[in-house]
């Protein structure tokens, strides 16, 4: 099994309905003793996406049917099927704004300090449309060995199956690449920044770190 040709994309998905932070409707978990800036009280609020990664990849992979040689470690192949898949993909990036809270918050100056979650995949989708309108196609599945004298494509389906998997697994991976998780942070300070401004305050943003295996 390999990979080859790998390539992806990303660029900027503020959603429309998040221009509801220019209202200055950010909502955050206020913390015991900080009084949230005017505007800016708690609630419960869902995810700021602020980037979309668009995947372009291409996944190769054989099913091979082997059998064990007796008394020794090797094993010998004597079909497969080998599946050559072009995909496509997106995932979408962005901040869980309801586990955030306040660090501060400074009346007199009109300053506040928020410490948020690492941004993480919202979102991650093989496209399964038509090759015609973007999706993901199966460039070519071919027999190798006696394979094409085997009864049935139940071979076949498992090499497809797989290539699947692996495809889906690189829409995500691309989704947790470090410049994506670069841009998501940068891209979500500046409208929670500007979104603070526009009711005259300041913020600054500290980000926490995903906890190992999460």
């Amino acid at each position: 099994m390999r990979t080859i040709g790998r390539g992806i994309a990303w660029g900027v998905s503020i959603a429309a309905v998040l221009a509801l932070g220019v209202a200055g409707a950010i909502l955050l978990r206020p913390q015991a003793g900080l009084q949230p800036p005017p505007l800016l009280t708690l609630e419960k609020m869902g995810h700021l996406a602020s980037v979309k990664v668009n995947v372009a990849d291409i996944v190769e992979f054989t099913e091979s049917r082997t059998f064990d040689i007796p008394w020794s470690s090797w094993e010998f192949r004597y079909a497969g099927t080998k599946v050559l898949l072009i995909v496509k993909g997106d995932c979408l990036v962005g901040t869980d704004l309801g586990a955030g809270r306040y660090e501060s918050v400074d009346q007199a100056g009109r300053t506040a300090t928020l410490v948020l979650p690492s941004p993480e995949i919202l979102h991650a989708r093989l496209n399964h449309a038509a090759p015609e309108q973007g999706g993901s196609r199966l460039y070519s599945v071919s027999n190798q060995g006696i394979e094409a004298l085997i009864p049935g494509n139940a071979n076949r389906i498992k090499a497809i199956d797989a290539a699947m998997r692996i495809a889906q697994r690189k829409v995500e991976e691309a989704g947790r690449a470090p410049e994506v998780t670069r841009a998501a942070r940068e891209n979500a300070e500046a409208l929670l920044k500007g979104s603070f401004a526009a009711v005259g305050w300041t913020i600054s943003i500290q980000w926490e770190e995903r906890r190992s295996g999460v």
